[in-house]
């Protein structure tokens, strides 16, 4: 299905090459005489959009602000340089269709020119090749800028004429003006405080009770019972016995005891600012006959 737009369309719409990538704003929209329909779009793209390359519109496919280009970004950015200022010839024109092969690629819009501009150039001469350049787009800006230069100045004119109103309305009555105290708080830093935690040493003596085991000598009578296992003979003999004490060792670890942290409490208090301010004040000075009073 084909679709219809309006040539001055183009001028507002964006490009963007055959994969989606956007290139930039179109500079420039060369239309054929022959057929009244644009051929080919300058494109700015780069870096700012300092460099333009000159793209054939066979393919493309516009839809809203968007321009849709058949070629992809890398061989629009290698398209060769023409010098378009005068139009392109049939070598040039050949050149760049040879540039981005495009035999088959097919149109999906076609458009109409402004009425005005068919007007101003129903007796143009047809030449070969490709021509209604930059000379013909930048006639239409002209144009368009001169629309609306002519749009304002009636605006203007109307503004001027509804403030002659209202002023011939209110001659018979004046604005009285004061000024008025207009208070803004701003944030401002007025401080700074910070934790900081460093170390001291104390001495702490800590008493510990320790248990040591001494020797008593303890002697009792013989029973009955040990005298008749006694064995009737006389000699040596030793007995002993292991004596335990207890041993204090002491060792340092670190534990948390607290946690230190900074909190902020707001304090509203009330400044007095004095200003001195200006208001306007209204009398009368009326003649008024005393007779009619």
């Amino acid at each position: 299905m084909t679709t219809q737009n309006n040539i001055r369309d183009l001028f507002n719409t964006t490009a963007f090459d055959s994969n989606g990538e956007k290139l930039g704003d179109v500079r420039e929209v060369f239309v054929d005489d022959h057929s009244g329909q644009p051929t080919f779009v300058e494109v700015k793209h780069g870096l700012f959009g300092m460099s333009s390359s000159l793209i054939p519109l066979k393919g493309h496919r516009l839809q809203g602000e968007d321009l849709q280009l058949a070629f992809p970004k890398d061989r629009i950015k290698d398209a060769p340089d023409v010098n378009a200022d005068e139009g392109l010839t049939p070598e040039e024109q050949n050149r760049i269709f040879e540039h981005y092969g495009i035999a088959g690629a097919q149109d999906q819009n076609e458009y109409v020119a402004d009425d005005r501009r068919d007007e101003r150039h129903a007796g143009t001469t047809e030449a070969a090749g490709v021509a209604g350049t930059t000379a013909a787009a930048d006639r239409d800006r002209a144009d368009l800028d001169r629309d609306r230069v002519e749009t304002d100045r009636g605006r203007a004119d109307l503004d001027r004429d509804r403030v002659e109103t209202d002023r011939a309305a209110d001659d018979n009555s004046i604005v009285r003006s004061e000024e008025q105290l207009d208070v803004e708080k701003e944030q401002v830093q007025t401080g700074k405080a910070r934790l900081r935690k460093y170390v001291v040493e104390d001495k702490e003596t800590v008493e510990v009770p320790v248990t040591r085991e001494e020797v008593r000598v303890e002697r009792t009578p013989i029973s009955e019972a040990d005298a008749e296992n006694f064995r009737d003979e006389i000699g040596e003999d030793e007995a002993s016995v292991v004596l335990n004490e207890e041993r204090v060792d002491v060792n340092k670890r670190t534990v948390p005891v607290e946690k230190v942290s900074l909190e902020k409490d707001q304090v509203t208090e009330t400044e007095r600012h004095t200003e001195t301010l200006a208001k306007e004040q209204i009398e009368t000075d009326a003649d008024i006959d005393s007779d009619r009073r």
